[in-house]
């Protein structure tokens, strides 16, 4: 953690003379970048394959769990991962999502924590990282705030399973300029870096470290275009690689239902 946050102080005093630089770049991407925005239909929902009873899923977090980049939750990040559990248990899985475009971990644990519905649910997905990135909020920072969501779910619902998704691959988004991207590529992975610990802290908590493995998805799908819906954004193609990747670390946890 002490390591993350050296390195983090390091950057910042090494990009003290391209500070003008990113400043300009990233007003200008401000100005230009289109706000897609969080898809209405299907916040909870059901898959219609499988037998017995739901699998009851949880999705809270920044606008990838919100769904930004698809028109339905079903072809985002939460309704493919309830595709990908039923799948592989030959159970229906339900989902409620709970999330935000633009919170980044402290503004989830303040703000959307109070509006997560009283009921049972069998797993919580948390999917952050991007705008505590986008932030500049150091490693130390998001560690913090993290390990206050994490506590707080587990003292909520304390037999529930909780998975960190990996974090989103920032150094790959191709609508970043060259400078901006290389810079907050690489404080994710400081980001990523500080959290790894944070499931010996607290019981039931999984998280696969690190940033989603792109670089490989991309390569499937043949083109960066394809991947993301927006320059930033996962495609409805990339959502689902990520669901299944997910699913995959879910099973290799040993959770079953």
């Amino acid at each position: 953690m002490f390591l993350a946050q050296l390195l983090y102080y390091i950057g910042a005093l090494l990009s003290v003379p391209l500070l003008p630089v990113l400043y300009f770049q990233g007003k200008k991407l401000r100005k230009n970048f289109p706000r897609l925005p969080e898809p209405e239909h299907n916040v909870q929902g059901r898959t219609e394959e499988g037998v017995g009873a739901p699998i009851r899923i949880l999705a809270l977090g920044e606008s990838t769990i919100a769904g930004v980049g698809v028109q339905d939750h079903r072809h985002g990040f939460t309704g493919e991962l309830a595709a990908a559990l039923s799948a592989h248990t030959g159970r229906p899985a339900e989902w409620q999502v709970v999330a935000r475009s633009g919170y980044d971990a402290k503004d989830v644990f303040r703000k959307l924590t109070p509006k997560i519905p009283d009921a049972p649910y069998d797993l919580i997905v948390i999917g952050l990282g991007g705008n505590d990135t986008f932030y500049l909020n150091s490693p130390l920072h998001f560690r913090h705030n993290m390990a206050h969501l994490v506590r707080h779910l587990r003292e909520r619902m304390p037999d529930t399973p909780i998975v960190i998704a990996a974090l989103p691959p920032i150094g790959v988004f191709p609508a970043l300029p060259g400078l901006v991207r290389s810079a907050l590529g690489a404080l994710v992975h400081l980001h990523g870096f500080a959290i790894r610990n944070i499931p010996r802290r607290f019981a039931n908590v999984h998280y696969p470290g690190g940033p989603i493995r792109a670089r490989r998805w991309m390569d499937d799908i043949h083109s960066p275009e394809q991947f993301f819906s927006d320059g930033i954004h996962p495609s409805a193609e990339a959502y689902r690689l990520w669901a299944v990747e997910t699913m995959r670390f879910i099973a290799g946890c040993g959770l079953k239902w």
